[in-house]
C-alpha cells in the first residue's frame, strides 16, 4: 500500500480527480485569466457605426455646473441629438425621483390665497367672474408653474421621440412574496416566452424594481433594465438579455434598445430560457443561466464619443444620424466604472454599447454543446499522460513532450476562441499538465537524490583517503581539493589542520589561509587557528592568486617571520595594489632611500613545458629591458628587476594621477587645446621610444596617466618588444582591438608607425568621445572594419573641429604605413602648429578630403581571423579599485608590463 501511495500512477490519478471534480472552483480564477488573454486577439478598436454616445464627463460637468443637472438641460440634449438624425436615444439616467422646484409649491399657494380673495370679494377681477382657468392672473401663475417644472420640460422632449429609458430590477429571491404588478406603461415591455426543451428557467429573479416616474414611462418608446453582471473577480464579461419579474420576463437596456431601433413590437422579443433570445430574424445564444458572452471591440472609447458639453454650446455636431445614440454621465465619482478584458475604467454606456454592437452585428461567443464532454475528455487524456506515459520517458523526452502538448492545448483553444467563437476551458487540462509534470519530476529528482546520497556515502571514505595519499606525496593542491570534496567534520578538520601546517611550511601562506578558513567556516575556536589566521595573513599580505595569465598560480613572497612585513628582493611590501594578465602589482617601499615604488610580480613557477616556461621568463625581463632603458619625461620609469624564489619582479615609479580614459566620455571631454597638447606630449614620448628601439603596441587612453603635477606618462609597455632583436615573430595580433594598426590586424610585423596609428585614434576618440571603428558586438567585425574600411570624419561628430585637426587625424589613420607621419616628433610638431594657430585666431585651412580607400592590408588569414575571432588579442583588464597612498588617489592598472 505504502509503495502504491508513493508510485506515480497515485499521483497522476489524484491530479486528475482534482481537477476533473474541483477544476471548476479551483481553477476559475485561471480561466477567466486565459479568457481575457484570448479576447485580446478577437478585439476589432475600428470605430462602429451602429452607435453613439453623449458622456456628462468631468469637463461638462467643469464648464456647466455640478451634477446632477436640471432636467431641462437633458430636455435640450435630446431635441439637439433629435434634429441631428439620431433614430434611438438611450437616457442612462435613473428618473425616478422628481426633480421638483420648490417655488412650484410656493406658485401653487398664490394661486389658491387668489382664488379665496376672489371669493371673498376682497380681490374683484375686472372680468366680474369667478376666477377660473381663463383668469389672467392664474394664466400666469401657470405659465410660471410650466417655466419652472424641470420634469415636465423633459418629459415634452422625450414625447413623440424614440427615447429608451432605464429601470432597475432588484435581483433575489427573497422570501417568495409575489412582487407587486408593473405599472401598464412598463408591462407593455414584457417578453414573449417559450418553454425550453431542456427544462431551463430564466436564472436572473427580481421581486423589486426601481421605476422611472409616470410622466417618463407615459412617453418613452421603451423601458429595459440596465444592471451589469460582474463575474467573482469583479470582470463584465456576461450580460443578461431577461430578467425575470413575477410571471414575466422584461428586457435588459441593450435588448430593448435595439427592438425599438429595428422597429418591433414588444411581442416580436422572444426568448427561450438557457437557449437563445430572438428578435425577428436575430437569433442571441444564451448560455444555461441565460447569460450572453460580450466581445469587446477594443479599449475605451472605442465607439464615436462626443462630450456633453460641446454638443449643448454647439462646438462639436455629432455623427448620430440614423444611429442609437447614448446619453449618460461618465464623471469622475457620479458613474461606476467596470473592470473588463478590454481594461479598466469602462463606463456603463459602453458596456450596454458593446452589447447592442455584439446584438446587431452577430458577435456571439458561445460555450458549444459538446463544450463539457470535449474538456472531460482533454482532462482524462492529460490524467493518463502524466501518469503512465511520462514516467516512462527520460528527462529531456519528458519536457519536450510536455512543452508539445501544453502548447497545442493553448493553441487550440485559442485558435476555438478567437477564429471560431467558441470557448473551451482548456485551461484546466494545461493547469493539470504543468501540475503533474512539476510533481512527477520533482518526485523523480527527489527519488535521485537519494540514490546520489548512497553513492556520495561511499565516496567520502575514497576522498579521505586519496586526500591522505596526496597529501604524503606532496602533491597539497590535491589533498586539499579531495578533503573539499568530504563533510567536514571533526576528524576530517584535524586531517586539514595537518594539510595547512604543510603549506606552512612551503611558504604558501595564502593556500594555508584558505586550508584554515575552511576548519573555521564551521569549527570557529579551532585550535589556535585564531591567532595563526590573523599572523599568516599579514606575512601573506602581497601573496596572490592569479599571477599567471590563465592559471591559478601563487606568487609566494617570503617573510622574516610571521608577524613581519614580506618582502621581495629589498623591497618591503605594504600592499596589493590591482591585478592584470601576467600578475600583481604592490605597493612597496625601498628601505634603502626609504622611497616608496610599484613593484609588479610574475609567478615562474608555471605549468607547461620547460621551453614554455622558458620563453615566459625571457619575456618578462625582455620587458624590463625594454622599458628599463627609456629616459624621458613622458614615460614611466623602471628602477630594479630581479627573481626570488621562483618570483620575477620589476620595481617602477609610483605615480599619483589617473589615466586619461574618462575624457573619453562625450559628456567629459577636454578642451580641444588641451586634448592636442597631451597627445604631442605623448608623441614626443613615443618618439623617443622608437628612437631607442622600442615599440609600444598597445597605446591608449588608459595607458596614459596624467600626474597630479600637470605631466604626462605613457605606461603599460607589456607588449613591448625590442624592434632590434626582431624577436616578436610575424602572425601573432597583439595589442587592444579598438587601437590596434591595420598591420597589427593582419598579424605583420610592425614598428613606431602602428603607435602613431593608435594615438590617431586616441586623438580622435578624446577630440570626439566617439571612436573611428566600432564593429558593433563582433571582434572579427572591428577588426574588418580596420583593415579595409575608411573612419567616418571626426567634423561628423564635432563640426566645430578645425580642419587641420582633422586633417592630421586622417593621416594617422592612413592604411599604409608609408602614407602616415614617419616620426612622433613630425606628428608632434604639426599638434603644436594647430595649437599655435587656434590660439592665435587665425582662420581655420579648408576642410580636408575624406583619404581615398586604398587595398586592402589584410590578409587572407587576416579574414579568416577577423571572422572567426582567432585572432590573439590581449584581454581587456578590469582594474581594481584605486588605492591610496598618502599624498592622493593612486590608480594602478597592471597590465602586460606597467601601470596605468
Amino acid at each position: 500500500m505504502k509503495k502504491f501511495l508513493l508510485s506515480d500512477l497515485f499521483f497522476g490519478v489524484l491530479l486528475t480527480l482534482l481537477v476533473a471534480f474541483l477544476g471548476g472552483s479551483l481553477l476559475a480564477p485561471v480561466e477567466l485569466m486565459f479568457y481575457d488573454f484570448r479576447s485580446g486577439f478577437r478585439e476589432d478598436p475600428t470605430q462602429p457605426n451602429e452607435v453613439a454616445i453623449i458622456a456628462i464627463d468631468d469637463a461638462s460637468i467643469t464648464q456647466l455646473g455640478r451634477w446632477p443637472w436640471p432636467r431641462s438641460r437633458t430636455a435640450a440634449l435630446v431635441e439637439k441629438l433629435s434634429a441631428q438624425g439620431a433614430k434611438v436615444i438611450g437616457l442612462t439616467m435613473i428618473l425616478s425621483e422628481e426633480q421638483r422646484n420648490p417655488a412650484i409649491d410656493s406658485l401653487n399657494k398664490l394661486a389658491d390665497q387668489y382664488k379665496e380673495f376672489v371669493s371673498s370679494g376682497v380681490v374683484i377681477e375686472k372680468t366680474g367672474a369667478e376666477p377660473d382657468a381663463q383668469s389672467p392672473i392664474l394664466a400666469q401663475i401657470e405659465a410660471a408653474k410650466q417655466q419652472l417644472d424641470e420634469d415636465g420640460k423633459l418629459a415634452a422632449a422625450l414625447k413623440d421621440r424614440k427615447v429608451v429609458l432605464p429601470m432597475v430590477f432588484t435581483i433575489g429571491r427573497g422570501l417568495g412574496a409575489k412582487p407587486e404588478p408593473l405599472p401598464e406603461d412598463v408591462d407593455r415591455s414584457r417578453m414573449t416566452l417559450f418553454p425550453s426543451p431542456i427544462g431551463a428557467t430564466n436564472a436572473l429573479v427580481s421581486e423589486k424594481a426601481t421605476l422611472p416616474l409616470p410622466l417618463y414611462s407615459k412617453v418613452a418608446a421603451g423601458i429595459g433594465d440596465i444592471n451589469v453582471w460582474p463575474d467573482p473577480d469583479g470582470s463584465i464579461r456576461r450580460t443578461p438579455m431577461a430578467i425575470t419579474y413575477g410571471d414575466a420576463l422584461y428586457p435588459t437596456y441593450a435588448l430593448e434598445l435595439l427592438r425599438v431601433y429595428l422597429n418591433l413590437n414588444p411581442e416580436d422579443v422572444k426568448i427561450v430560457p438557457g437557449e437563445k433570445v430572438m428578435l425577428a430574424n436575430l437569433e442571441a445564444p444564451l448560455d444555461p443561466t441565460g447569460l450572453m458572452n460580450i466581445t469587446y471591440r477594443g479599449p475605451r472609447k472605442t465607439f464615436f464619443h462626443y462630450s456633453a458639453a460641446d454638443v449643448i454650446n454647439d462646438k462639436v455636431i455629432p455623427d448620430v444620424k440614423d444611429r442609437i445614440v447614448l446619453l449618460g454621465v461618465t464623471a469622475t465619482g457620479v458613474d461606476t466604472p467596470y473592470l473588463t478584458p478590454a481594461g479598466a475604467g469602462f463606463p456603463s454606456m459602453e458596456v450596454v454599447a458593446t452589447t447592442i454592437e455584439n446584438l446587431m452585428n452577430k458577435k456571439f461567443l458561445v460555450r458549444p454543446t459538446w463544450a463539457i464532454g470535449a474538456e472531460f475528455g482533454l482532462i482524462l487524456f492529460v490524467g493518463v499522460f502524466i501518469s503512465f506515459l511520462l514516467p516512462r520517458l527520460k528527462a529531456g523526452m519528458g519536457a519536450i513532450v510536455s512543452a508539445v502538448l501544453l502548447v497545442v492545448l493553448l493553441a487550440v483553444g485559442t485558435w476555438l476562441f478567437v477564429a471560431q467563437s467558441q470557448w473551451l476551458r482548456v485551461s484546466y487540462p494545461a493547469v493539470l499538465l504543468a501540475a503533474g509534470y512539476t510533481v512527477i519530476q520533482s518526485k523523480r529528482f527527489l527519488t535521485t537524490e537519494k540514490r546520489k546520497e548512497l553513492v556520495e556515502a561511499s565516496q567520502i571514505e575514497t576522498n579521505k583517503m586519496l586526500g591522505l595519499s596526496f597529501q604524503g606525496q606532496g602533491m597539497l593542491d590535491l589533498a586539499f581539493e579531495k578533503f573539499r570534496a568530504c563533510p567536514l567534520d571533526e576528524s576530517l578538520a584535524d586531517s586539514l589542520y595537518n594539510l595547512g601546517l604543510d603549506f606552512e611550511r612551503k611558504r604558501q601562506y595564502n593556500k594555508a589561509v584558505s586550508v584554515y578558513e575552511h576548519i573555521t567556516a564551521k569549527f570557529k575556536n579551532y585550535k589556535d587557528l585564531g591567532e595563526k589566521l590573523s599572523n599568516l595573513k599579514k606575512a601573506a599580505d602581497g601573496a596572490v592568486f592569479g599571477g599567471a595569465v590563465g592559471r591559478s598560480k601563487d606568487a609566494t613572497i617570503m617573510t622574516e617571520g610571521a608577524g613581519m612585513k614580506p618582502t621581495l628582493g629589498r623591497y618591503v611590501i605594504e600592499k596589493e595594489l590591482g591585478r592584470g594578465a601576467m600578475g600583481i602589482v604592490y605597493l612597496g617601499k625601498d628601505p634603502k632611500i626609504n622611497r616608496q615604488v610599484a613593484i609588479k610580480t610574475m609567478m615562474l613557477e608555471l605549468e607547461g613545458t620547460p621551453d614554455q616556461v622558458k620563453e615566459m621568463k625571457m619575456r618578462f625581463f625582455r620587458e624590463a629591458e625594454s622599458a628599463g632603458n627609456l629616459n624621458h619625461p613622458n614615460i614611466v620609469r623602471i628602477f630594479d628587476a630581479g627573481e626570488e624564489n621562483e618570483i620575477a619582479y620589476i620595481a617602477m615609479e609610483l605615480l599619483d594621477g589617473h589615466d586619461l580614459k574618462k575624457y573619453c566620455d562625450r559628456a567629459a571631454l577636454l578642451p580641444l587645446l588641451t586634448v592636442l597638447d597631451y597627445c604631442a606630449k605623448t608623441a614626443d614620448g613615443l618618439d623617443y621610444a622608437h628612437v631607442s628601439g622600442v615599440i609600444h603596441r598597445d597605446v591608449k587612453p588608459a595607458n596614459i596617466m596624467l600626474i597630479k603635477d600637470g605631466t604626462l606618462r605613457i605606461t603599460d609597455f607589456g607588449i613591448a618588444r625590442i624592434a632590434a632583436s626582431s624577436k616578436t615573430a610575424t602572425g601573432t595580433v597583439m595589442g587592444t582591438p579598438s587601437y590596434m594598426s591595420p598591420e597589427q590586424v593582419s598579424g605583420k610585423k610592425v614598428d613606431g608607425r602602428a603607435d602613431l596609428w593608435s594615438l590617431g585614434v586616441m586623438l580622435y576618440e578624446m577630440s570626439t568621445g566617439e571612436k573611428p571603428f566600432k564593429g558593433g558586438d563582433a571582434i572579427g567585425t572591428l577588426l574588418f572594419q580596420i583593415a579595409n574600411d575608411n573612419p567616418p570624419s571626426p567634423m561628423e561628430y564635432r563640426p566645430d573641429l578645425p580642419a587641420d585637426v582633422a586633417q592630421i587625424i586622417f593621416k594617422c589613420l592612413l592604411k599604409n604605413p608609408d602614407e602616415r607621419y614617419q616620426r612622433g616628433m613630425e606628428l608632434a610638431a604639426d599638434l603644436r602648429k594647430a595649437i599655435e594657430r587656434i590660439k592665435s585666431g587665425a582662420p581655420a585651412p579648408p576642410p580636408p578630403s575624406r583619404p581615398e580607400p586604398v587595398a586592402p592590408v589584410a590578409s587572407a588569414a587576416t579574414a579568416s581571423a577577423a571572422s572567426e575571432k582567432t585572432a590573439v588579442i590581449e584581454p581587456a583588464r578590469k582594474p581594481d579599485p584605486p588605492a591610496s597612498s598618502a599624498d592622493g588617489t593612486l590608480r594602478i592598472e597592471p597590465g602586460g608590463g606597467g601601470q596605468s
